[in-house]
């Protein structure tokens, strides 16, 4: 869904680049104002709007209602998570604890039996103390 409206909101925005280069300039407009231009140009004379005009009022308001939509979506889409719970995420104290335990040098027991290796489990934090 959200791919079909990324495409359809492009294709708005190439359609919407092309009918306003298509639109028939206003007398006189432009940087005709700023060098002197009439009276007329400064107030404006309204004019009946044409096709591609009222295209480019709808094209301009699908365009605003589809990007609304997409960053909607678009912030739906990525869950945002504070750092500590992304670490607590990972098990980095584990990590931590089998890291010294593959450093550490191992010792033979004192009977000459190998004995079997017991991986490291990581006790549970304590509770909260409550009153203080």
């Amino acid at each position: 869904m959200y791919v079909a409206l990324l495409i359809l909101y492009l294709l708005i925005v190439l359609v919407m680049i092309v009918v306003v280069l298509l639109q028939e300039p206003r007398t006189g407009g432009g940087l005709g104002i700023a060098f002197g231009g009439g009276v007329e140009n400064v107030i404006g004379v309204k004019t009946a709007p044409t096709f591609f005009t009222n295209l480019t009022i709808g094209l301009g308001a699908a365009f605003g209602i589809l990007a609304f939509i997409l960053s909607m979506m678009s912030g739906a889409r990525t869950a945002t998570t504070s750092v500590v719970a992304k670490e607590a995420g990972k098990g980095t104290v584990y990590k931590v604890l089998q890291e010294l335990q593959r450093q550490a040098p191992p010792q033979a027991p004192q009977g000459g039996a190998v004995a079997p290796a017991t991986p490291v489990q990581p006790s549970p934090a304590p509770a909260p103390q409550q009153g203080k």
